[in-house]
């Protein structure tokens, strides 16, 4: 019913909508990802378009906190309007600052290229006028600071209705400070996940031989549920010999391994 010049429009956009959301890369072995996924758009409350949903997702450095956000990115982004993945927040806003995060999220949100905004104040309130009625999916991955989340999305009503705004961090007191109720701890990979993603990282399949159940037993109790330290330690003894992996997890358990220890630091 109506003009077909305006129903041609919607198709156009629609599908315009649906090129512009292509998905982000996200891990190659997306182990225990779906029942967490699951967990998440739980919160989020999808059918609800009246109100802003703020959550956050949280839990220690190398859990899995950006690929799970990534993973329930992909997945509904086609649902709204203006979308936008802002990631490493903390690395970022230390280097360069939150006028470059703001001008960042204003030329992705708008698909306008050339913002210049000069100070967070001004960033700020660019950020209120434009975006209240706009129909925006925000990520802001790995927060450390409230004057990030301050700068960018200091409250709901910064965003038009149906919009959804996750965060990542580390610091639950910093998603209690903001005022964010609904929060998902990432948690550790149980024995079979853990199981499955050393696996996949060391062999890249599951013909492996029974010569390996011991240090592979010995690796997974090592890593702890740990995805960051058991994808470190497949990488490193991919297709080597068992005395191979003897030797280094031993190593391992003397001296934690350097980018694990940054990560956790």
């Amino acid at each position: 019913d109506g003009y077909e010049h305006k129903f041609i429009r919607n198709i156009v956009e629609e599908i315009s909508r649906k090129i512009r959301c292509l998905p982000l890369p996200n891990t190659d072995y997306p182990v225990g990802l779906e029942s967490r996924v699951s967990k998440v758009i739980s919160l989020l409350e999808m059918n609800s378009s009246d109100r802003v949903h703020m959550i956050g997702i949280h839990g220690i450095g190398g859990i899995g906190k950006t690929t799970l956000a990534l993973a329930v990115y992909n997945l509904i982004a086609d649902n709204f309007e203006s979308v936008c993945f802002l990631e490493n927040v903390k690395e970022n806003s230390n280097k360069y600052g939150l006028v470059h995060l703001q001008n960042i999220l204003l030329c992705k949100i708008l698909e306008k290229e050339g913002f210049q905004i000069v100070g967070v104040i001004e960033g700020t309130s660019k950020i209120q006028q434009r975006f209240c009625q706009k129909k925006v999916l925000l990520v802001l991955d790995d927060v450390d600071d409230s004057k990030q989340l301050q700068a960018i999305a200091g409250k709901p009503d910064w965003f038009g209705p149906g919009s959804r705004v996750i965060i990542t961090t580390r610091d639950t007191h910093l998603l209690k400070k903001h005022r964010v109720e609904k929060t998902h701890e990432v948690a550790s990979l149980n024995k079979a996940e853990s199981f499955q993603l050393l696996i996949k990282k060391a062999f890249e399949n599951d013909d492996v031989s029974p010569g390996y159940a011991d240090v592979l037993n010995r690796a997974i109790t090592y890593a702890s549920g740990h995805p960051l330290a058991l994808e470190i330690i497949g990488s490193n003894l991919f297709g080597k010999e068992v005395e191979v992996w003897e030797s280094a997890l031993g190593q391992f358990e003397k001296h934690l391994d350097n980018k694990i220890y940054k990560i956790l630091k």
